[in-house]
């Protein structure tokens, strides 16, 4: 099958001519709308019955589902590779082959990271190596002994497993089908574009509405889940930055007010900010923020320590890749057995399914940011750029508060602290007490930057779909309306205490964006061998 202008469906999808919603796909809007309110409506009114429920669901679709999640994170990775390495995909541009890229390579990789997994990757710097120091398949197994140096080691080799390739390998996936068609071939730049040959004359039909809606129904709850947890650690930072004791409860936990204040500002913020190239000074703002946190903790933790265990980690972590990306625990009549499978459910299976429920929201914001670059260029940026920042970010930020576990002399044990506040007690113990107030200010005022990109980028994505793939489409009603939307709607669920809840629904949808993600695949496989042998020079008759 090859892909040609002429073999392509009807570019068409059909908008509303006039009215508020002119220029939109009606179905589209209003039925992932529709969706989402709805969710939203039973978690608030029913919370008890919706919570056990999505939760049941969550359980069954992470076991059932475990070897399906397993293997397609690993088919993608090895697709994505496979395109960076052979040099006739990777010439390959992303748009008219004369196309340069509209933002230079720094400010590239600063907007896909920031909008990407920034937020995530500052929220769990350190609870998630601190998690894995208590327990991992390696203690279960009895490898390592926990609370030993080399089990800190290990901690930090399964956390880039969760945060590495894997993760960044389904966003390039689906992000190249999207980028390749609609530049190439002047597509919509929408979801259903990364599966246009495989959709055919159900393009601009039902099925292709029905992907669509739930991509950005996938948007929004995923953008509610990392919101609803950030602005909690926002709050904790602005408690240890100023000493204001009316930013906490009693039991430690960030009261419930100053969330939704900080949540307001990040809405307020995100949603305004998508007039113009907000999303651009932004992105530039946080990264030199980032390194400038990351600095500290590389200055004031134990820099030799943590360089050590970065090498180590990364080398553990790239030779065990290929048996730990196709690792499918089965439990069995052994304690070893069930807690091993519980492990890998509870982290792996459940981080596979949280990068494929954040697809449609990097992915196409990847397309849209990266207009006029090289298919190889495309993959390589976003599978080691990401990599290579997190590695290092979590060997010494996560490192730090490893160390101090490891310390008998500390005076904090960070696995009895809420998650929100594990970082600024993290900062508290290495840092000199006149500048650790600074430093958590720092990391307070970076997370809420990332939040704000979250924001931002959400609502370009959902109000580009909606618009039927016109990413320049002016329609100030319904970026506010959208911004609103998503701010109102995490408001009522943090008040609800349904944060979780929503968690659970964008784990559900996972599993059919999963196909989604792979028929993308498929998709661009198509284009891309069209594109070579198109460009194949001629056999001379002589020979």
């Amino acid at each position: 099958m090859s892909v040609s202008q002429g073999g392509l469906p009807d570019r068409r999808i059909a908008t509303v001519s006039t009215g508020i919603y002119r220029g939109f796909n009606l179905t589209v809007a209003l039925g992932a709308l529709t969706s989402v309110v709805t969710l939203s409506l039973w978690i608030i009114l029913n919370p008890d019955g919706a919570i056990a429920a999505l939760s049941l669901g969550k359980d069954l679709t992470l076991s059932i589902f475990r070897g399906w999640f397993v293997y397609a994170i690993g088919a993608f990775v090895v697709f994505c590779l496979c395109i960076a390495l052979v040099p006739a995909s990777g010439r390959i541009r992303l748009g008219a082959d004369h196309e340069t890229p509209e933002y230079s390579f720094t400010t590239w990789l600063s907007m896909m990271f920031c909008a990407g997994i920034g937020a995530g990757v500052l929220i769990y710097s350190v609870s998630e190596p601190l998690s894995h120091f208590g327990i991992n398949p390696k203690v279960i197994e009895g490898v390592v002994a926990p609370g030993s140096d080399a089990n800190a080691t290990v901690a930090l080799a399964y956390t880039y497993l969760h945060w590495g390739l894997s993760a960044w390998a389904c966003y390039a996936v689906l992000g190249l089908a999207i980028a390749l068609y609609s530049y190439r071939y002047g597509m919509p730049l929408t979801i259903r574009t990364a599966l246009c040959p495989l959709l055919g004359k159900f393009y601009g039909g039902s099925a292709g509405n029905l992907v669509d809606m739930f991509s950005i129904y996938a948007i929004i709850v995923g953008t509610a889940t990392t919101l609803g947890y950030g602005v909690a650690q926002v709050v904790s930072g602005a408690h240890s930055a100023t000493g204001l004791p009316m930013l906490l409860s009693d039991t430690g936990q960030p009261v419930l007010v100053w969330q939704l204040a900080a949540l307001g500002c990040a809405g307020a913020v995100g949603t305004a900010s998508v007039f113009g190239h907000g999303i651009k000074w932004l992105s530039i703002v946080s990264g030199w923020l980032f390194f400038a946190v990351l600095a500290c903790f590389a200055w004031m933790g134990d820099f030799n320590s943590s360089l050590g265990r970065l090498g180590a980690a990364v080398w553990s972590y790239v030779a065990n890749l290929p048996h730990s990306a196709t690792l499918v625990a089965k439990p069995d009549q052994t304690h070893a057995g069930e807690s091993l499978a519980t492990w890998q459910t509870d982290w792996t299976i459940f981080y596979w399914a949280w990068w494929i429920s954040f697809a449609p929201f990097v992915a196409l914001f990847l397309a849209r940011v990266s207009r006029g670059r090289s298919l190889r260029a495309f993959v390589c940026g976003c599978l080691f750029a990401p990599l290579g920042i997190c590695t290092v970010w979590f060997a010494y930020v996560g490192g730090a508060a490893l160390d101090i576990q490891l310390d008998p002399r500390a005076t904090v044990d960070l696995m009895h602290v809420a998650m929100s506040a594990q970082i600024y007690e993290t900062i508290r113990e290495i840092a000199p007490p006149r500048f650790a107030p600074y430093w958590s200010a720092m990391v307070a005022i970076l997370l809420m930057l990332l939040l704000i990109i979250t924001m931002n980028a959400a609502v370009q994505a959902i109000n580009t779909i909606a618009a039927a793939g016109d990413e320049n489409r002016p329609a100030t009603v319904h970026i506010v309306l959208w911004g609103g939307l998503v701010t109102g709607m995490i408001s009522c669920l943090i008040v609800a205490g349904g944060t979780d809840a929503v968690r659970d629904a964008m784990i559900i949808g996972a599993l059919p964006f999963s196909f989604v993600i792979a028929m993308s695949g498929v998709s661009a496989l198509i284009l891309i061998v069209s594109e070579c042998r198109r460009r194949k020079p001629p056999q001379d008759p002589a020979e």
